[in-house]
């Protein structure tokens, strides 16, 4: 090869743009600029030009180089460091060989990965739900409508039942929030009754503004204000549409490349989804205190005491907790027993009397009324609610000092004592 001031060769294959077959060739620049191309087999000419009007792709680490000629073909190349001299010689230019400079350093790695990850956290931290209250806000009241009556459906058939509330009893709280649903009309709520099941003392928001009180949350209720606070909560929801904007941040990949690629398609794909994400989403902590001021603001506005609110979820994080360890000490009563029996199967054969008494003596733990209380549908008597009251203060005193975090009501929301003080 000889210098580059006399003639510079450049080994690579050749594609003359009409098929995908190549031949070995070598490019020959001289130091003015002028350049041809040499078929290697039987030196044919192949191409001239200037070096000026070929365009060379940006060098990346030791993949092939291509050189582009102005009729559509092609010269590839391994020899990158011939072709950086060319350039740097014929063609000088701060961008030409940025990409192989930076990625020669790795102080400019570095600082590129420190970025791309920041960028990213940045992305998904103000980016993401910034992006996605601008959907929620511009998604018509029609889409909401169908996503809310598919996810209530879904309830239906998977944890809700028919509310078994007096109809009194559903008209004079309804008569309690008619205020309320008024100054809110635009949001379009309603509420609806349920029987929570496994669900239990609750109220959620879907989209369209169907806000679901549970019948043990009513019932556990001592005044209808406080059931009204909780209205308020809900409808901090529905107005800052936090429903739509978790499902949509769950769903965010799709929403994303439909928004880049004008994909309608993919935008109503993804809607079809909400019902199930809707179902199991739970709002972040942000969401929960917008919603909590929404609630403060309505309670203060209309004179109410704002403890009210923090009176009633005090109750449903305690009957949550009580029946979740209602529920495990149920379960351990329950293996006790299969227990005695197995037991009693191996004993006959040398001891029927020890099998009995143990026996007897299991079966008298598992029928206590104390532990036949949560399985029972049926409402419950005064004595029957005092027996279960003693025992799930029995069961969390002794459980107070457990490692494990019970998740309750305010684990998933605010901080409680922020709430209290906010409340109190």
């Amino acid at each position: 090869m000889s210098d580059i001031s006399v003639m510079t060769v450049v080994q690579g294959q050749w594609f003359d743009g009409k098929t995908s077959a190549h031949v070995p060739a070598e490019l020959q620049v001289d130091s003015a600029g002028s350049s041809c191309v040499i078929y290697l087999a039987d030196n044919t000419l192949l191409q001239t030009c200037n070096f000026i009007d070929i365009r060379v792709s940006s060098r990346i680490g030791n993949t092939p180089r291509y050189l582009y000629f102005s009729e559509g073909q092609k010269f590839e190349t391994q020899d990158n460091a011939q072709i950086d001299e060319l350039l740097e010689k014929l063609r000088p230019s701060l961008w030409s060989s940025l990409a192989h400079q930076l990625e020669s350093h790795s102080y400019f790695v570095c600082v590129t990965l420190v970025m791309v990850i920041g960028l990213g956290w940045a992305s998904m931290k103000y980016g993401l739900p910034a992006a996605s209250k601008i959907i929620a806000y511009r998604l018509p009241q029609g889409v909401m409508n169908v996503a809310s009556t598919e996810t209530l459906e879904l309830l239906d058939k998977t944890h809700l039942k028919p509310t078994k509330l007096d109809q009194e009893v559903q008209a004079r709280v309804l008569q309690h929030f008619a205020l309320a649903l008024k100054e809110n009309a635009p949001l379009h709520v309603r509420v609806v009754f349920r029987d929570g099941g496994e669900l239990g003392a609750n109220a959620f928001a879907l989209p369209d503004g169907t806000i679901i009180f549970t019948d043990e949350m009513v019932n556990l209720a001592q005044d209808d204000n406080e059931l009204l606070a909780v209205l308020a909560h809900e409808i901090g929801h529905v107005k800052y549409r936090h429903g739509l904007r978790s499902a949509i941040q769950s769903t965010s990949l799709g929403f994303i490349v439909s928004m880049l690629t004008g994909d309608l398609s993919a935008v109503s794909g993804a809607l079809t989804t909400l019902p199930v994400i809707l179902t199991t989403l739970s709002y972040s902590r942000d969401f929960e205190r917008e919603a909590d001021q929404n609630s403060l603001e309505y309670l203060d506005a209309h004179k109410i005491a704002r403890h009210v609110f923090v009176d009633l979820m005090a109750r449903v994080t305690y009957e949550a907790h009580c029946d979740l360890l209602l529920l495990v000490e149920q379960h351990a009563l329950d293996k006790v027993k299969k227990d005695g029996k197995e037991t009693k199967k191996s004993a006959e054969v040398t001891s029927a009397e020890t099998t009995i008494d143990s026996t007897a003596e299991k079966t008298e733990i598992t029928e206590s009324p104390m532990n036949k209380t949560p399985l029972t549908e049926a409402p419950l008597t005064e004595e029957q609610m005092a027996v279960r009251k003693m025992q799930c203060d029995k069961l969390i005193a002794e459980h107070k000092s457990d490692k494990q975090v019970f998740t309750d009501y305010f684990s998933t929301h605010p901080a409680t004592e922020e709430r209290l003080q906010k409340f109190r």
